[in-house]
């Protein structure tokens, strides 16, 4: 199947004549991109369509395409599930997303980096009260609340 793009450039036409085969690798992603757009919320026909996927890929003859169809199988399951949609409240009031572990993936990184930047801490105390304070919009210190925690996802900064 060949994609028109509005986009195609002289200098995109250049890299695609560098080898014959630039033009199947870049539609095969593109199958996958748009297998992503189109199917949030509807777990059932993401299943349906990344088995499709799965053999196409198996199929085509690309090698890169290949291997991956032998990672989609292996995390058939998980991909299926970042299908889930999910409510999120953001600056402009609640909307629908899909579910992600990248909230999560961003305190694991800022732990790291906290950690990190701090060259090694003896006090675990002060360790998870500068944790606490660097992740939190109005940090509450050594247990002590005035009002709720409010935790600020990075997707409503």
């Amino acid at each position: 199947m060949q994609f028109f793009h509005l986009y195609d450039l002289p200098y995109e036409k250049l890299f695609m004549d560098l080898h014959p085969d630039m033009r199947e690798l870049r539609d095969l992603k593109e199958l996958y991109v748009e297998f992503n757009d189109r199917n949030a919320g509807d777990l059932e026909q993401a299943a349906k369509e990344l088995d499709e996927l799965i053999v196409r890929y198996w199929t085509c003859g690309q090698q890169i395409f290949k291997e991956f169809a032998l990672l989609l199988r292996k995390y058939r399951d998980p991909i299926i599930n970042s299908f889930v949609m999910v409510q999120r409240i953001g600056p402009d009031g609640i909307y629908d997303s899909r579910l992600s572990n990248g909230p999560i993936e961003s305190l694991n990184r800022k732990a790291k980096d906290l950690k990190r930047s701090g060259r090694g801490y003896r006090n675990f105390a002060h360790l998870r009260n500068r944790f606490l304070f660097s992740t939190r919009f109005d940090p509450a210190l050594n247990g002590k609340e005035d009002k709720p925690v409010i935790y600020v996802s990075d997707d409503d900064e």
